[in-house]
């Protein structure tokens, strides 16, 4: 009973300890956002080990919210579910495949399903619980770094969703949390907003700085203005300065910034005789790489026990800056004099400002009467030896507050390919970082920022669509100096797109014949379009598919309707209304086919008739019609009597003769010829003759 009573008093003492340790954590969800041109990324992690452990065992929710569409807030937006279940880590099996591709993949699939994840026990004691705690703690940073460090990782561990349903001009919220909350805890949800298209503009390392010593590099750069942006850092080394190669199979993680906003990291040399070269790059949450630093480079030298360290650094007014130096241990007696070194930028180059000797003792202060607005002060020892011992670079700043002037001139031009060239006046500040590009397609629209990175020079490059509806394409530029002051906008510049649209075809609304007008009559819809400034009228004939423009008139003439007289009988036309724009693009209407046919032929014509008397016989010959005839058909009359229809003709043979003739009579005569389809001309004039 003894003994029971102390296993419950040491069971409780634990619980209420580990009680006390879970309150001390925050349990949430932190997420994260990388817009891409036609995608949304998705990074969460849990900021604690009973968070991790929760969303491993239940798995996670992503609901996205449309809150504006081209800046209007949605009223009332609805939350629509990204996965249909719950996104959970890949199960051991599917880790063990995927990580033959990606080998960070084990060591998720260790942290997650190996030993280390058996569940403590109270008879342990005390010392186990604070170790497996400790060890808990450590499993889930490894885990979470190897997520940082790539996409397919997170996607493994259930820390990634990239949604691709997403549109232009829309804003996004989205919300991730664990799909069943714990018992008598609550793990708070992550919400965060992004746009497609507004990608985050990854920058380079700045300052990168060394200090060598005996066998040691370290690297110092600053972290405050990104650390937001990276997770960690990949750290390449070069003997020569152009082939580099990273100094570590795992990323850098350096120190936490210092007061003048630097990180570090140090790393050994093989020797003290090769110089060698350093270039920095980070690494986001999302497993990208920003740009590369500038490249720093040192060679090892054998170090004194001590170097000079910058205690404090005081701006005057804002126009002088006072340098404050601790030569720690023994370094006062060591050194013959100090030289203050001075760079607008970390990695130098470094120029002397002052030389103080210590002849007549150490000296510990130095004021710059004519700072720049940025310094970076590094103090250079020199010891009786002759030897130069070097601090870190220190930063301080004047306030500057005043923006660059506005960017003049801007101008540009669009190719026929839709590439974009623009050009501006440079500006003049000394301090000038560069210039940031905007673009819209309407003054009522947002600009967005095209530039990715801050462009040093006053021209711009950018290509953009042709087949939109948008005519114009509108750009405005700001100048950025070295303290980020941002000018304001640039009058736009409107630039017009090269038309490579279609006007809207006109509509043929009728086309048939006219009888009465012996015509094809049509009528149409003229084409909707503004930039219209001209018509064509074509006829085909179906027979031997012959084009011919009937008609060509500019919109200045309001035609509707057009009456083609100009036709042959027995033939099958189409005709096409084709409209041109502009910028000589067109369009085209095409009627239906249309048989211009009247069943009439124009009468046979020189008829000629010849009386031979000692033949006894009249001999009648005639012009033969366009078309072949079939027959003709011979009507005679007698002095004053009928025409009757006397003799039919094959309708090759234009002639024929009249053998039943008397002497003292009159004889008249009228032709009709029959062609195919049994059209006939009309009946010829009367030829007469006295026989």
């Amino acid at each position: 009973m003894h003994r029971m009573f102390k296993n419950f008093l040491l069971s409780f003492f634990l619980l209420m300890i580990a009680v006390y340790a879970n309150a001390q954590q925050e349990h949430k969800i932190v997420g994260l956002a990388n817009p891409k041109k036609t995608s949304i990324q998705l990074r969460w992690s849990p900021a604690s080990y009973i968070a991790w452990e929760m969303g491993n065992k239940y798995g996670y929710v992503v609901e996205r919210f449309t809150i504006s569409t081209n800046g209007v807030l949605t009223p009332n937006p609805k939350p629509v579910l990204l996965y249909p279940q719950p996104i959970k880590p890949a199960t051991l099996q599917e880790m063990e495949k995927l990580s033959e591709k990606e080998e960070r993949i084990a060591i998720v699939a260790e942290m997650i399903y190996g030993d280390g994840n058996k569940k403590w026990k109270s008879e342990a004691g005390m010392g186990a619980f604070f170790e497996k705690q400790n060890q808990d703690d450590w499993r889930m940073a490894m885990a979470l770094l190897s997520c940082d460090m790539s996409v397919q990782v997170a996607k493994a561990a259930g820390l990634f969703l990239e949604d691709t349903a997403v549109k232009a001009g829309e804003r996004y919220a989205y919300r991730i949390f664990l799909a069943q909350q714990p018992k008598n805890l609550i793990i708070d949800t992550a919400v965060v907003s992004a746009a497609p298209g507004q990608q985050t503009l990854l920058a380079r390392p700045p300052e990168l700085a060394i200090v060598c010593s005996d066998s040691a590099a370290t690297l110092g750069w600053l972290t405050t203005f990104s650390k937001a942006m990276y997770t960690a850092y990949q750290v390449e080394r070069s003997t020569d300065g152009k082939t580099f190669k990273s100094i570590s199979d795992l990323p850098v993680i350096p120190t936490a910034p210092d007061a003048s906003g630097f990180s570090y990291y140090k790393d050994v040399l093989p020797d003290n005789d090769t110089r060698f070269y350093y270039r920095v790059r980070g690494i986001t949450p999302f497993g990208e790489y920003g740009p590369y630093s500038k490249v720093a480079d040192g060679i090892g030298m054998p170090e004194v026990a001590e170097r000079p360290v910058m205690d404090t650094m005081i701006v005057i007014n804002n126009k002088k800056v006072k340098l404050r130096w601790l030569l720690p241990g023994d370094l006062a007696k060591q050194l013959a004099s100090i030289v203050i070194t001075r760079a607008d930028n970390g990695s130098g180059p470094f120029k002397t400002i002052a030389t103080l000797p210590f002849a007549n003792g150490p000296v510990y202060e130095y004021v710059d009467e004519k700072p720049f607005n940025s310094n970076y002060y590094r103090i250079k020892g020199i010891t009786k030896r002759g030897k130069a011992i070097y601090s870190f670079p220190y930063f301080a700043q004047l306030i500057d507050s005043t923006p660059p002037s506005v960017p003049v001139g801007l101008a540009g031009k669009v190719d026929s390919l839709g590439h974009v060239t623009l050009q501006w006046e440079k500006n003049t500040e000394p301090d000038l970082k560069g210039y940031r590009v905007f673009r819209a397609n309407g003054l009522k629209e947002d600009f967005v920022e095209m530039t990715t990175e801050v462009a040093v020079t006053p021209t711009f490059l950018d290509t953009i669509a042709l087949n939109t509806l948008a005519s114009k394409v509108y750009y405005k530029v700001i100048a950025i100096d070295k303290n980020y002051n941002t000018s304001p906008y640039s009058p736009y510049l409107m630039l017009k797109r090269p038309d490579t649209i279609a006007p809207t075809a006109p509509v043929i609304t009728k086309a048939y014949r006219n009888d009465s007008l012996q015509a094809v009559v049509l009528n149409w819809i003229n084409s909707e379009s503004e930039d219209v400034v001209k018509y064509t009228l074509y006829r085909i004939n179906t027979k031997d598919s012959a084009r011919v423009a009937v008609a060509t008139w500019d919109t200045s003439f309001v035609r509707t309707s057009y009456n083609d007289t100009t036709l042959q009988l027995g033939n099958t036309y189409y005709y096409a209304l084709t409209v041109w724009d502009d910028a000589g693009n067109k369009s085209t209407d095409i009627s239906g086919d249309v048989w211009f046919e009247t069943g009439k032929r124009s009468a046979i014509k020189d008829i000629k008739a010849v009386a031979d008397g000692e033949k006894k016989m009249i001999s009648l010959s005639w012009a033969a019609p366009k078309e072949q005839a079939r027959s003709y058909r011979i009507y005679r009359a007698k002095n004053d009597g009928p025409f009757i229809l006397y003799a039919t003709q094959d309708g090759k043979q234009p002639q024929w003769k009249d053998d039943e003739v008397m002497l003292g009579n009159v004889y008249k005569y009228k032709i009709l010829a029959v062609l195919d389809h049994d059209i006939k001309t009309e009946m010829s004039k009367i030829t007469e003759v006295k026989y």
